[in-house]
């Protein structure tokens, strides 16, 4: 892989920073005024926090105050983006920062994360994604901010039971489905007698590249998806243009805590679906793709090594969550819902409610999905 850009249309500069020295390559787009004293400032802004370790959650003094207190997770493309650790992945996929225009009283920063020099399936990746985030003033110096709350600001808003509505004006809302949700969640919550579940704000975006604009994207794709919640706010996000969206309304239903990934998105599969497919439809695509290949295992699975592409991970952990309340009613399944996030506690938890041994599971579990053909 090449280690810088060499385009006409681009500069490559070596930002003077307010108390370091960038240790990220940084190019800027000739469209960049530079020679705009606050524009600049920008640049060195965003060049200092590309080089402050932003794959990490701390109290970065590049991120505006209110946010940082607000979330915990305060930059929200940070989860989608850094797959690898920051200083790895923008050695690769350099930023370019591509424009910085007026809105309002903040700018908009969009970047490009690109790649030089990738071979094979590799280019399939490239560019990482473009980002649209904001600069606005706090206390006289430009912090960076989300896209989220300028973009919803003038939203509309509609309650209905114990969610929130939140869409844009051109959406028509759908009181239908809003009602449907509200009775899902409660029906879900008293048949696996879960803790009474809180409010939550429930915003809809007609699609996954609308969604991704929120999340600070202005093209997506590292992480791209049709949901997400942020649990510990109570915030649901959909790509679905719709009221109705089971699957993220379950994983808002469970206490917000650690836990194992195939079981935490098996649950919401088992009860909600996932990729716009119900789960009986999953567990058939699963079952007839494991049938086809003697060779796939129970870890391909689980260390998503196969099936990504029709949600193997979600339907796998769905058949154990549906296999273990069968087998140890509500008591097993919170046992299993409890399950610590690290492989080998799923593995003991798994058989110990399943009451099998671990050299079973991989017949074990091949016999039971197979049974969905």
């Amino acid at each position: 892989m090449t280690k810088h850009f060499t385009t006409l249309l681009l500069t490559t500069i070596f930002v003077q920073t307010f108390a370091q020295k960038p240790n990220i390559d940084i190019s800027v787009h000739a469209r960049v005024d530079i020679g705009n004293p606050e524009i600049k400032e920008i640049v060195a802004l965003y060049s200092n926090y590309l080089s402050s370790k932003p794959d990490s959650i701390y109290n970065n003094p590049y991120w505006n105050e209110a946010e940082k207190r607000k979330y915990h997770d305060f930059d929200f493309t940070r989860r989608f983006i850094y797959q690898f650790p920051s200083e790895q992945l923008l050695n690769y996929y350099k930023p370019t920062i591509l424009s910085i225009e007026k809105e309002g009283a903040n700018y908009s920063i969009r970047t490009l994360f690109n790649a030089e020099g990738l071979d094979g399936p590799y280019k399939k990746s490239n560019p990482w994604c473009i980002t649209k985030l904001y600069a606005v003033k706090e206390n006289n110096y430009w912090k960076l901010k989300n896209a989220f709350s300028i973009i919803t600001q003038d939203w509309k808003r509609k309650t209905i039971g114990k969610i929130n509505f939140i869409y844009p004006p051109e959406h028509t809302f759908n009181k239908h489905l809003a009602n449907k949700a509200n009775k899902f969640c409660d029906s879900i919550v008293s048949k696996f007698q879960l803790p009474d579940w809180k409010p939550f704000d429930f915003y809809i975006t007609k699609s996954g590249d609308e969604l991704g604009k929120l999340l600070g994207f202005d093209f997506f794709f590292t992480g791209y998806t049709s949901g997400m919640g942020i649990n510990e706010k109570r915030i649901l996000l959909s790509g679905l243009d719709s009221e109705w969206y089971p699957h993220e309304f379950v994983h808002l239903l469970l206490e917000n805590k650690e836990r194992h990934g195939m079981i935490n998105e098996g649950f919401a599969t088992l009860l909600g679906g996932a990729m716009d497919k119900s789960f009986d439809e999953r567990a058939k695509i699963l079952a007839q793709e494991l049938a086809k290949n003697d060779s796939i295992s129970f870890d391909d699975i689980l260390n998503k090594r196969w099936g990504w592409q029709f949600a193997a991970y979600y339907t796998t952990g769905a058949i154990i969550c549906k296999l273990v309340y069968e087998k140890a009613g509500i008591v097993g399944l919170i046992k299993l819902l409890d399950t610590a996030p690290e492989n080998d506690h799923l593995m003991l938890t798994m058989c110990t409610l399943l009451e099998i041994k671990q050299n079973e599971v991989e017949h074990f579990l091949r016999t039971k999905i197979l049974k969905y053909q």
